[in-house]
């Protein structure tokens, strides 16, 4: 028997160029998980949006690049061969870790077709979200039925599918981060641990999607696993998109409002993102650093968490979430547990 591991995550455009940009925004917006509209009235919409954002987007890109290519590319293919070591060393089958991006490359179907190769019997697919949102681990794993069952057609391949769910409250996972925010931060009297997730569509929320609870969950549980008392732990979101109706509180208007308040010593931590991305590193790291100090002024602290990227306890807890899922999948014999 073989498992095939699909590494999932939101991706990115292949190069910093105005072309790549194009065409990596132009298959993310088209999903209707993020526009939810007729396709018709949502390839007028992307359209619209494409003339001009690709442009102004593109010295974000410069900025964050580096000359071996993404931190974020980067990050996930480590993630990825971590995790295949982590796996062989704990499930009794041959296991194959493959990284498939919702948009952009390599592609689900790039990563479906080499475990295909390959010979997998199984296929896990794992959204590297710790929380679950419909637009994030939702449209990854309808992306993923979607390309296998086109296979099936093609190829005649029917793995069996299983569906790895979030891991928030994996110990591993809670642990690592805490690890991350001590590693950088020191909690004081008077100063504030700021934790921003990515923001969502309240009509999402309101129609059962869990993720705000779950948010406001990981900040309560990062505040225990600190000892941070629970008021000095604010949650707040960022990069809201458009003009809908987004979760809120955002994060600059938090980070503004904490040093009109005399607040001088703030640290941000972004627990939904599991590799470094140019929504933490610039969004949060360059763009919510200045929005603070600017109101702060230059004595206060600003501190910038990064993300997990490959850190030991984030693979164990991906490899976790793999293994209980495979447990829990019917038909399937137990996997061996760590030694």
């Amino acid at each position: 028997m073989k498992i095939g591991v699909v590494l999932m995550n939101t991706g990115t455009a292949d190069e910093p160029t105005v072309p790549a940009i194009r065409s990596y925004l132009y298959e993310f917006l088209m999903d209707p998980a993020i526009i939810p509209a007729p396709a018709f009235i949502r390839k007028h919409i992307v359209n619209h949006i494409l003339a001009k954002r690709p442009q102004s987007t593109l010295p974000r890109y410069e900025e964050f690049w580096t000359p071996q290519g993404s931190p974020f590319t980067i990050a996930c293919g480590k993630q990825a061969q971590r995790l295949e070591v982590e796996l062989s060393g704990r499930l009794p089958e041959d296991v194959r870790v493959a990284v498939g991006q919702r948009y952009g490359n390599p592609s689900v179907l790039d990563a479906l077709h080499e475990l295909r190769v390959w010979g997998a019997d199984r296929v896990v697919i794992l959204p590297a979200y710790p929380q679950q949102v419909k637009a994030c681990t939702g449209t990854c794993l309808a992306r993923a039925r979607e390309v296998l069952a086109s296979m099936a057609q093609r190829y005649g391949w029917r793995p069996q599918m299983v569906e790895a769910g979030s891991f928030y409250l994996n110990d591993n996972w809670r642990r690592a981060v805490a690890r991350q925010v001590a590693r950088s931060w020191a909690w004081q009297p008077g100063s504030k641990l700021v934790v921003s997730f990515h923001s969502t569509l309240v009509k999402d929320i309101e129609a059962g999607d869990p993720y705000k609870t779950q948010c406001e969950e990981t900040a309560a549980n990062l505040a225990s696993d600190l000892g941070i008392p629970a008021g000095d732990v604010v949650l707040c979101y960022q990069s809201r998109f458009d003009n809908r109706k987004w979760l809120q509180p955002l994060a600059p208007a938090v980070l503004e409002k904490l040093a009109a308040q005399g607040v001088r010593d703030v640290a941000v931590v972004c627990p939904g993102f599991v590799a470094e991305n140019m929504e933490t590193a610039l969004d949060v790291g360059r763009d919510l650093r200045r929005c603070y100090m600017e109101v702060a002024g230059r004595e206060a602290s600003f501190t910038y968490v990064s993300c997990l990227n490959s850190d030991a306890g984030l693979i164990k807890a991906l490899a976790d979430t793999v293994v209980e899922a495979l447990e829990a999948a019917p038909g399937l014999p137990e996997a061996a547990g760590e030694e």
